[in-house]
């Protein structure tokens, strides 16, 4: 019985690996994926619009066939408004807008390194969190990584040029503001999906509108570009990304997904040189290994365990919530 429990346990650890390596294929795939849909006819606004768009429907069509269907409140609505704003419209559309200015591995190391120090920087000014030694340690490496990558870029480049590279810088702050409201604000009565789904219905009603309004139906091309293609294909991709990373959260705790971050880092790499045939100088893999340092020390457990209450403590909503 024991031997059982040991190989099933070992069976999950194999599973939760693999599962984390898909986490980072597709999320360093997902950057790849919306640069090359700026080669569509589409405008910047339709690209995003018809992105979110698809992504919702997907999502609304997994609630309809796993019944998790509910009836949303007004604070429901609020914290999809703004979710939905900071975690999927303003980061997808930081990437589109820099995405012919910096190639995919820049993006992702950008985003990778700063997410962390803009999430620290924000907790300490709300007073969430304390600084620890290992977390400066940590900020610094990350800031000194993206400085060495950062800085051949913008030498000797014209002011237009910095004006637009520093849009990048978006991107890890949406993500940051988003990863904190949700923790602090995630309503107790949904579970993953729901508010996944919620988060793509709220980002797709802000933007269709807007798009449709300004004449975006008549963006739409006659036939199937690469573009148009790697649009469709974004669907897909973002969707088993968002699914893996709950599932992994559930079954293998937050700081074993925080791993993911290296895998993201690496892929967003592998995927500009193998679809797009990018190619980075030295100083770019510097700030690689400084990023990946900086990543480790956040996301590494401290080696002194916590102490186990006396009394078995009840299981808290997050521990409950189910994708």
């Amino acid at each position: 019985m024991e031997a059982s429990s040991g190989g099933g346990r070992t069976i999950g650890r194999w599973r939760h690996t693999g599962l984390l390596f898909v986490l980072g294929a597709t999320w360093g795939l997902q950057f790849v994926l919306l640069k090359v849909a700026t080669d569509s006819v589409l405008s910047e606004l339709g690209i995003l619009s018809l992105c979110m768009a698809l992504l919702a429907a997907a999502y609304l069509a997994t609630l309809a066939i796993r019944r998790q269907w509910f009836r949303p409140n007004w604070v429901h609505l609020r914290f999809f408004a703004l979710s939905g704003f900071f975690g999927f419209v303003l980061p997808l559309g930081g990437v589109i807008l820099v995405a012919d200015r910096l190639s995919v591995g820049l993006i992702v190391l950008y985003t990778e390194a700063l997410i962390p120090v803009f999430t620290i920087a924000i907790a300490l000014v709300i007073g969430s969190e304390h600084l620890t030694g290992r977390r400066l340690t940590a900020v610094a490496l990350a800031l000194v990584g993206v400085s060495v990558a950062f800085w051949p870029e913008i030498a000797g480049t014209a002011d237009a040029r910095i004006q637009g590279l520093l849009l990048v810088f978006i991107i890890p702050l949406a993500y940051a503001i988003d990863g904190i409201y949700v923790a602090a604000c995630w309503p107790s009565d949904l579970r993953a999906l729901q508010v996944v789904s919620g988060e793509a219905v709220a980002g797709a009603a802000m933007l269709l509108p807007i798009w449709l309004l300004s004449g975006g139906l008549g963006e739409l091309p006659a036939t199937m570009g690469t573009g148009e293609w790697a649009i469709l294909g974004f669907v897909p991709v973002t969707y088993l990304e968002v699914y893996v990373y709950f599932y992994l959260l559930r079954h293998a705790g937050a700081v074993f997904v925080s791993f993911g971050c290296f895998l993201s880092l690496f892929a967003g790499f592998f995927w500009g040189w193998a679809l797009l045939d990018e190619t980075h100088t030295s100083s770019a893999w510097i700030a690689v290994a400084l990023v990946a340092l900086a990543l480790y020390l956040m996301a590494a457990k401290k080696p002194k365990p916590e102490p186990q209450p006396l009394i078995p403590q009840p299981a808290t909503s997050k521990a409950r919530r189910r994708f």
